[in-house]
């Protein structure tokens, strides 16, 4: 008995290191899997952060969160690029996480900015709203491409949210002028055309190809830098306008 207890404990020291790596094939096999959801999980904390600006109301928070929604949107973009997890149900869950995010959120939060209450200034959020779903429904048929057509909707949210954090940090600036009704309305009017225009509007996804290959990227980076620096409550609105700028002059020079 003695010896069949030595022969089965010989047998178990052998197989030790064939359960070892068993267990770690299997914890590997386990992470492949799971990689694939770590997009969607970006995707879903894009949306988890909109929502709750949404349910705060409060701009200053809801300006934060706004951003970190931003962050989660580029995370779950390069993250699926990265484990090769693009996929037809992350696309259309994107798009749908977007448009509560940079689409609804933006719009509610704006709209606490409006002269009074009267149904009118209801109009112009509403309208942004409307043009954020047909550009993130115009996105999902198009082919892929290293550029924008339209104005991207994290970029018309990114406005916004500059025009919020002007208003939290100093209410005379943005407030005086959102007091007049054609200001108001204008600004959403404006974005909801930029996002449907069929301007060619570049992307910062390719910041890591170097200057050579994106002059026009790295030049709104230096402008961002000089405007916080001069006065951080215009950075963002300041940015985004000078983005449209840099995009129609570079159209411009496309067509040439």
């Amino acid at each position: 008995m003695t010896n069949l207890k030595i022969i089965a404990a010989s047998i178990s020291d052998c197989l030790s290191p064939i359960k070892y790596l068993s267990s770690i094939f299997a914890v590997a096999s386990l992470i492949t899997r799971l990689k694939k959801y770590i997009p969607s999980l970006f995707t879903l904390c894009n949306l988890a952060c909109g929502s709750l600006a949404i349910f705060w109301g409060d701009l200053g928070s809801g300006s934060v969160l706004l951003i970190l929604a931003m962050l989660c949107d580029a995370f779950d973009g390069a993250t699926a690029r990265a484990f090769d997890a693009q996929s037809e149900l992350g696309k259309e869950l994107d798009s749908l996480c977007d448009l509560v995010s940079f689409g609804v959120a933006p719009a509610y939060l704006y709209y606490q900015l409006a002269p009074s209450p009267a149904g009118l200034y209801l109009i112009s959020p509403i309208v942004l709203i409307l043009a954020s779903a047909l550009r993130l429904a115009k996105f999902n048929i198009s082919a892929p491409a290293s550029y924008f057509t339209g104005m991207p909707t994290p970029a018309t949210a990114l406005f916004i949210v500059g025009v919020l954090i002007a208003e939290t940090y100093d209410s005379t600036l943005i407030g005086g002028l959102l007091q007049f009704p054609l200001i108001y309305i204008g600004i959403p009017v404006i974005l909801a055309f930029m996002m449907l225009s069929p301007l060619r509007m570049f992307s910062l996804k390719g910041l890591t190809r170097g200057l050579g290959e994106n002059k026009v990227q790295f030049l709104l980076i230096l402008f961002f830098c000089s405007v916080i620096v001069l006065d951080f409550r215009l950075a963002i609105p300041a940015t985004i306008i000078f983005y449209i700028i840099l995009s129609i002059l570079q159209t411009i020079s496309f067509h040439r």
